[in-house]
């Protein structure tokens, strides 16, 4: 509350260490000018003094002996619960020491104090001196060697057998491959510790094993990611030949060997080369692939599977000519299902944001199933 105690207890208050002045200083901090009323918890003083607690309670106990505080008016505190009400200590700031004694009581005469006198604050007693070491001065005695009266010093180490090494003999271990020198001498000689059996310059080195066996199956062959080498059939073969034509469309790996089984499969059920290269790669990659371009290729496959193969379409049977061998004439009906046999080998529908891959209907760019004209209703 005043500058005045923590001047008093930073600079002239009779204390006999650093922890008696923190504490006083922590003490000071919520006293008035006249030293009176300061209760800050043992908590709150031994976070600013930086000290444990019961190191707090024990110097207050100390300070209080040397008239160095006193408990003062504990109503104080009143305002406070009873079981956080700290205790209340008054600094007793000798009457002499005050530059402007009379600044100080009219404040305690605002309080409704009395005035302080020299009889209420005498002047305190200096510091008591700090306690001596005993053996402060006297030289620490030196450490001997457990085995100086011996003759030496000599490090005993238990052998193979359990035997030690006898007084002034070397030390020799034939497992580790190491000797000392003999006679208990410390200093080193000719560099330091021999080796007896020292390593060879180029050791024999094991050679490296396979990370794969030799008979490991196709399925096991490359990278731990499946990026390896897959198996040459047609539909590979195929796929590799439109990357190396397109190479946005090239494929590797896991997917390479996948979707080659799927083009070996379609190659078998009828479909043609031209016709697979234009299922695959005969429309542009969408702008915004929201997949990988083995998604792409495997949904353009599938699509195009969910109909016949293009080359596995019968013809129309063979009527018999009349007199002038005429061609039977075809209904308009028919003329949109014709045509729409007849496109799927050489469009595909761009619906579904260029997944669709069905045949087209003739005239359009899309297929039945994609298509809003009411003339293309699926047959």
């Amino acid at each position: 509350m005043s500058l005045l105690p923590i001047l008093w207890a930073l600079k002239s208050a009779p204390v006999v260490d650093a922890q008696e002045r923190a504490i006083l200083v922590a003490l000071a901090e919520s006293a008035w000018s006249d030293g009176t009323d300061a209760f800050p918890s043992k908590k709150t003083i031994a976070e600013i003094a930086v000290v444990d607690g019961k190191t707090v309670q024990r110097r207050l106990r100390t300070l209080a002996e040397r008239r160095l505080i006193a408990q003062g008016n504990q109503k104080a505190a009143a305002y406070i619960p009873e079981h956080f009400r700290p205790t209340v200590y008054d600094l007793l700031i000798p009457y002499s020491w005050y530059p402007d004694i009379e600044q100080v009581n009219a404040e305690r005469k605002g309080r409704g104090k009395a005035p302080l006198t020299v009889e209420e604050r005498p002047d305190l007693a200096p510091a008591p001196p700090k306690k001596r070491r005993a053996d402060k001065g006297k030289p620490r005695p030196k450490k001997e060697p457990a085995d100086a009266e011996a003759g030496g010093g000599v490090y005993k180490t238990p052998g193979d057998n359990g035997a030690q090494t006898g007084q002034g003999e070397g030390l020799q271990d034939p497992g580790v491959g190491s000797t000392s020198p003999p006679g208990g001498v410390y200093e080193s000689q000719r560099g330091g510790l021999e080796d007896p059996q020292p390593s060879p310059a180029d050791p024999p080195r094991e050679p490296p094993r396979p990370s794969i066996p030799e008979d490991a199956s196709d399925e096991k062959e490359g990278r731990m990611d499946g990026s390896g080498a897959a198996k040459t059939n047609p539909g590979v073969e195929l796929l590799l030949a439109i990357g190396n034509e397109k190479p946005e469309f090239l494929l590797t790996g896991k997917t390479l060997r996948d979707q080659g089984l799927t083009v070996a499969g379609m190659l078998l059920s009828g479909w043609t080369r031209e016709q697979l290269r234009h299922v695959i790669a005969g429309r542009p990659l969408p702008r915004e692939i929201k997949t990988t371009v083995g998604g792409v290729v495997a949904g353009r496959l599938r699509d195009a599977m969910a109909g016949p193969a293009p080359s596995s379409v019968p013809s129309l049977p063979a009527q018999a000519g009349g007199l002038d061998d005429k061609p039977t004439p075809t209904p308009d009906s028919w003329r949109v299902k014709q045509s729409t046999v007849a496109s799927g080998a050489h469009a595909e529908c761009e619906g579904k944001d260029g997944m669709c891959g069905r045949p087209v209907v003739a005239g359009t760019r899309f297929c039945i199933s994609c298509t809003d004209q009411p003339a293309h209703a699926p047959f």
